[in-house]
């Protein structure tokens, strides 16, 4: 053995030993009840199918709550969920469980009584659990030996439509940043996540439980925040005419818009392209709103044919000056192509070589000999 590693192994042995850990053993499970937003029992089924439930008739009662903590974010087999929450509606009331590891020799008591509270739902709903939380707990139900308990349930994930009417306004849609920005529940002292790790491996090596109660409050207000976020999805996507935010309202245009409901988007990209009282911060940071509402208007009515639309929304633009390189080539390609009123077509190509956002010198260049060939 190299004297060096010999060396290094010997200082090991007679360092001073760390703090005894006092491992009482088993599982740590914490039961919560917490107040419950009465709205939940009543959601809203078209809000429901825009947040992306697609299965059969949503039950409330019948659907479980789930977030995990874990010793990293890679997953794999080296990533281990130290600590699952659930949640369920039991009457009035939302009550929250938590199974946290003592030793990972634990785990398949966790996995064990996991199963069984699974066993009783047919749909979870998780906030990034269709790519994190719940493949990461099929993987650790097959590791210990349990993948014929594992129960595959409807995953209503909320980050997908988090992410649809919120991330024009808040730019970062974390859970914690959508409480405060969004429902008015700002955490207090709260553990950040990127510590989380730290603290159960700290706890693996001094067996000191209090290193882990900010872990639990924080796995408890996620799972709680779960459930008042739903309500919120539901409620917004149900009367998307009722937000105020003209973000959120253009935001909720592209949503519906990808979903194949045109006419309720072209609405709220009508109500989002609405001018601001003049003068105001809103009408200075709205106008690129406004503008990308406009131009998605254009665009629906592009696609039903409707240019006698088209030209209204981009003229429209061209006097708010909203996009209005890109808005005139739109109007020359319908002059030319669809009306087939060169002249006019002519005007507009030139008037975008006065914009930063028209066509590029060249391509330009020869739009305009093709229209003046077509005039002769």
């Amino acid at each position: 053995m190299p004297s060096g590693l010999r060396a290094k192994l010997n200082a090991m042995k007679t360092a001073a030993p760390d703090a005894p850990r006092r491992r009482a053993g088993g599982l740590i499970c914490r039961a919560s009840r917490l107040p419950l937003d009465p709205a939940i029992h009543d959601l809203p089924a078209a809000g429901l199918r825009r947040i992306g439930w697609c299965g059969p008739r949503f039950d409330v009662d019948r659907c479980l709550f789930l977030d995990t903590e874990t010793t990293g974010l890679s997953g794999g087999a080296g990533t281990v969920a130290f600590l699952v929450g659930v949640g369920f509606v039991d009457g009035n009331d939302f009550v929250v469980e938590q199974y946290m590891l003592r030793d990972y020799a634990d785990e398949p008591e966790l996995i064990d009584r996991l199963a069984t509270r699974m066993a009783g739902f047919d749909s979870v709903c998780t906030f990034n659990g269709k790519n994190f939380d719940m493949p990461l707990l099929e993987s650790r139900f097959t590791l210990c030996r349990m993948r014929e308990r594992w129960r595959a349930l409807e995953n209503l994930d909320l980050l997908y439509p988090a992410r649809r009417a919120w991330k024009l306004r808040l730019g970062s849609c974390r859970l914690a940043n959508i409480e405060t920005e969004i429902l008015n529940l700002p955490r207090e002292n709260d553990l950040p996540g990127s510590e989380v790790p730290a603290r159960f491996f700290e706890f693996i090596r001094t067996g000191d439980e209090a290193l882990l109660e900010d872990v639990v409050r924080h796995n408890r207000q996620d799972i709680a925040t779960l459930a008042t976020l739903l309500v919120k999805l539901c409620a917004i996507n149900d009367r998307p005419e009722a937000l105020t935010d003209q973000r959120d309202q253009f935001s909720m245009g592209k949503s519906l818009e990808r979903q194949g409901e045109l006419k309720p988007a072209r609405e709220m990209y009508r109500i989002s392209a609405v001018p601001r009282p003049a003068g105001t911060l809103a009408a200075l940071n709205g106008e690129r709103i406004a503008g990308m509402a406009n131009w998605r208007i254009y665009l629906l009515c592009r696609r039903s044919g409707d240019w006698d639309g088209a030209t209204a929304v981009l003229e429209q633009m061209l006097r708010r000056r909203q996009m209005p390189g890109g808005a005139c080539i739109a109007l020359a390609k319908i002059c030319e192509h669809r009306l087939k009123d060169y002249p006019r077509a002519l005007k507009y190509a030139e008037q975008s070589a006065r914009y930063p956002d028209g066509e590029p010198p060249e391509q330009l260049r020869r739009r305009v000999e093709r229209i003046r060939g077509k005039m002769k």
